[in-house]
């Protein structure tokens, strides 16, 4: 007889034998344990802090009568902790249990996969793969031949990039660019005519002013004004309405047309040429001290 002690203290009859636990479920062996050791089924419940409800479906192999299959097992391994018992004859015949050697042969299997299969960028015997290599060759060349090149060939190469690049955006800027409507100038005035730069106007030769008229606007403006220079240029209808007062840049045309009598005022005389009526008007008999010229367009 073997005497078996558990936390509910000791006793002297015999608990579960090796033998006999081969043919008895795993209630079966719960509940012999349990009867060994003298204790009625509501204090080991009470010990667990179970309902007694739950330890008699247990021994009784009820394992539907649980919340699951888990808690049972749970519930028997705590069982068998607090008997001081072995829980794995009793786990083994629980819902859950894996069979006998499978565990062992899925950690066999599974180390078998791992060995099987090679390490990226390793070759045979551990060594790097000749891929691998080569591409890290390659970038340590690239870096040794940026380390090693002269920091003035860095500098040129940015300066003629800068230069190309500011040099293709100035010529698209000045192909795409439209020249801006006069500001304050009437629905009616015509747009003007696309103006050359201002260095080929300075270099070409000075037009005849009987040339220049017949191009510079169509001849439905009443009065149409050509700057040579930048000329300050003020024009007011009849009623006050101010038709042009700004700067009419060299090279620029502006056309008008408006309510007669034109009060016309021209800050700079001698840089602009006037036509009224399409016809050349002049001036230089009406330019007072300081080039400013003074008349009225009348009916």
């Amino acid at each position: 007889m073997i005497e078996r002690a558990s936390e509910f203290g000791a006793s002297a009859a015999v608990p579960l034998v090796g033998g006999d636990s081969a043919n008895m479920s795993a209630g079966d062996m719960l509940r012999e344990a349990r009867e060994a050791h003298g204790l009625h089924i509501d204090v080991v419940a009470a010990a667990l802090k179970v309902s007694p409800q739950k330890l008699m479906a247990l021994e009784s192999d009820d394992i539907e009568a649980l919340p699951d299959p888990v808690f049972a097992r749970a519930l028997a391994a705590s069982l068998c902790r607090a008997l001081r018992i072995d829980p794995a004859p009793v786990l083994a015949k629980l819902p859950g249990a894996q069979r006998p050697g499978l565990a062992e042969a899925d950690q066999t299997l599974g180390k078998t996969l791992r060995s099987a299969s090679p390490r990226a960028g390793v070759g045979a015997g551990g060594r790097p793969s000749r891929p691998l290599v080569v591409v890290v060759v390659l970038l340590l060349l690239g870096a040794a031949v940026l380390f090693w090149l002269p920091q003035s060939l860095f500098d040129q190469v940015g300066e003629s990039i800068s230069r190309m690049t500011h040099h293709d955006a100035s010529g698209d800027q000045a192909a795409t660019k439209p020249e801006a409507a006069p500001a304050g100038a009437p629905a009616e005035a015509v747009a003007p005519a696309a103006a050359p730069e201002p260095a080929p106007v300075a270099a070409a030769p000075e037009p005849a002013p009987e040339a220049a008229a017949p191009a510079a606007a169509p001849p439905s403006d009443l009065i149409v004004f050509t700057a040579r220079d930048d000329t300050w240029i003020s024009v007011t209808e009849a009623g006050g309405k101010q038709l042009l007062h700004r700067t009419v840049k060299a090279g620029e045309t502006v056309g008008l047309n408006g309510t007669l009598p034109l009060v016309v005022v021209v800050g700079r005389a001698a840089g602009v040429e006037v036509q009224v009526r399409g016809k050349p008007f002049d001036l230089a008999p009406l330019t007072r001290s300081g080039g400013v010229a003074r008349f009225d367009v009348k009916p």
